[in-house]
């Protein structure tokens, strides 16, 4: 009876080691922890908006994990293009990214468009004066280059934004102005304190941007159109991604927002400082933009 005994509880540890490795019909098939998707993004409200989008719907509807990689924009395009990154959500065309899309094209997939109306320009409050500042040409007026004390407010350093100020300055022939480089975080700050003293300020900023909906801003037109004019905002994967994420490439080929939805996400972002509550809280009140996502 002993030994019956133990030869049955000798079977049952028998059993238990198979399930757990898996074993099924003789063949051994160890489970392998599911790989994340490696999307590359910069600290920019529009690519947090719409990073955060996709992460929580890879992870919630696909069962897919995914990890953010920090990195500037340039870097954003080269890991793509090597493939140490699988995704990237910001790529802007034809004008902002336009250098790196030409350095790199070739070594990445297009996955498609996932908004339009993207523009970049320089902004100044609503409460400068249209009669005193209203285009970029009226940077030139000595009162006005005083009043702004000579500044341009940028961001960070590299970015496609940067690159075409530099270039209009040049054109508008205003090389004794300072292109401020810093961050779209300092730029922010520098309006918010400009707004508190009623000061002027020019930012280079661009849409969609929650900023416009804090603050009342507006354009400066830009006649040689040096700032270029409106922009799609695209995905780019490395070129495995595809057959690494075959569910996750068929959701990105879908995944299409509107200016509006990124901004919306972005306020909410901003205003809570949780991109990825404000990522949640726009999906689970879209039904119908997840299923379109989601087809297959």
């Amino acid at each position: 009876m002993k030994s019956a005994n133990l030869a049955y509880y000798a079977l049952k540890i028998a059993a238990s080691t198979l399930c757990a490795f898996g074993i099924y019909g003789g063949v051994a098939v160890a489970a392998e922890p599911v790989k994340p998707v490696k999307i590359t993004i910069t600290n920019w409200a529009d690519v947090l908006a719409v990073a955060n989008v996709a992460k929580y719907v890879m992870e919630t509807k696909l069962q897919q994990p995914v990890t953010f990689v920090q990195a500037d924009i340039g870097i954003q395009y080269q890991g793509v293009a090597r493939g140490d990154v699988d995704l990237m959500v910001g790529g802007w065309l034809p004008v902002t990214h336009a250098t790196y899309y030409a350095k790199y094209k070739d070594s990445m997939d297009d996955v498609g468009i996932i908004y339009t109306g993207g523009r970049n320009g320089w902004a100044v409050p609503a409460y400068v004066p249209e009669a005193e500042l209203s285009s970029i040409s009226d940077l030139n007026k000595p009162d006005v280059k005083s009043k702004l004390n000579g500044t341009i407010q940028g961001i960070e350093p590299g970015g496609g934004l940067m690159q075409a100020s530099e270039k209009t300055i040049k054109a508008y022939n205003l090389a004794d102005y300072n292109l401020q480089s810093s961050s779209e975080a300092g730029m922010l700050a520098s309006t918010q304190r400009a707004y508190q003293s009623k000061g002027w300020i020019v930012d280079t900023v661009w849409s969609p941007h929650w900023l416009f909906q804090k603050y009342k801003m507006r354009y400066l037109k830009d006649p040689k159109g040096t700032l270029g004019g409106e922009e799609q905002v695209h995905a780019f994967a490395s070129k495995q991604f595809a057959s690494k994420y075959p569910r996750a490439d068929v959701f990105m080929k879908h995944f299409k927002l509107t200016l509006a939805d990124v901004e919306a996400i972005e306020f909410e972002g901003n205003t809570t400082n949780d991109y990825a509550t404000a990522a949640k809280k726009f999906v689970d009140a879209h039904p119908d933009k997840v299923n379109a996502w989601l087809q297959q």
